[in-house]
């Protein structure tokens, strides 16, 4: 090949290299959205759809980008029935995932999470952690006093609302009629009933209490109590579970549900 041939090749690469360039270029700055990482903005207006949880690397790592992105008082709407709330999103148990936070608001059922006593919010998402006493910034070392509430489910019951589980109220009933043959005993412990039976041991019992506005059935197990709340006044009916440790912080736990669905309720 001649020297001019191989000028004219070289030349030619050279022109067509940069019209690659070029068109790279332009391309890149038509479709900035496409390259440019998200905010926390971009993620509040994400459409509502599964979270992408494939084999294909980066959707996991992509998913958690985005939640340390949420504002963790960022309020996601939910409506029970009638009721109509604004959830701080770090109080919803489990949290929602980011393409979560504008669904539907209409639920049959939501949990929510909190400390008692001050009610704040858990720093990270507990789903599945089962500790009620975590180690977090401001609370190095938790004690028994410092406890994790974990609703498992809040939900409105009334005309054309049935409930999906028995409240509060239905369970103490089945419980008193089931108890009657078996040498039930009630024992008033500082304001809680407890059903005494020939079945009862230290580490197995039930206690309740009942009052115009709230019916609470506490069944109680060596390492925890799981606790069923109905707050009549308002047509919902919860559960929850409580250390078994603490549990005679129930009306702390109780009241603070009432207090944060109160603060969060939309009139």
């Amino acid at each position: 090949m001649s020297l001019k041939n191989l000028r004219m090749g070289a030349m030619r690469f050279r022109i067509a290299h940069k019209v690659v360039a070029v068109a790279l270029l332009l391309f890149s700055s038509s479709v900035p959205s496409a390259l440019a990482a998200e905010t926390a903005e971009d993620v509040y207006n994400l459409p509502c759809t599964q979270p992408e949880f494939s084999a294909e690397p980066g959707h996991i790592s992509k998913e958690a980008v985005r939640k340390s992105l949420i504002d963790p008082t960022h309020p996601v709407g939910i409506n029970l029935g009638p009721l109509k709330f604004k959830i701080p999103w770090a109080y919803i148990y489990p949290r929602p995932f980011s393409t979560h936070l504008n669904c539907n608001p209409n639920r049959k059922s939501v949990g929510i999470i909190f400390w008692i006593p001050d009610l704040k919010a858990p720093e990270r998402d507990l789903w599945g952690i089962p500790q009620f006493h975590p180690s977090e910034t401001n609370r190095s070392n938790p004690g028994p006093d410092d406890s994790v509430i974990r609703v498992t489910g809040i939900q409105y019951y009334g005309q054309r609302y049935p409930l999906e589980e028995s409240s509060a109220d239905q369970r103490i009933e089945r419980l008193l009629r089931l108890y009657r043959d078996d040498g039930l005993n009630i024992i008033n412990q500082d304001g809680l009933l407890k059903m005494q039976t020939k079945y009862t041991t230290k580490d197995n019992n039930q206690y309740y209490f009942r009052n115009d506005t709230d019916s609470l059935l506490l069944s109680c197990m060596p390492a925890y109590c799981q606790a069923y709340l109905d707050l009549k006044d308002m047509n919902l009916t919860t559960q929850f579970a409580i250390p078994r440790e603490v549990f005679r912080k129930y009306r702390q736990a109780s009241e603070g549900i009432r207090t944060l669905l109160i603060r969060w309720e939309q009139r």
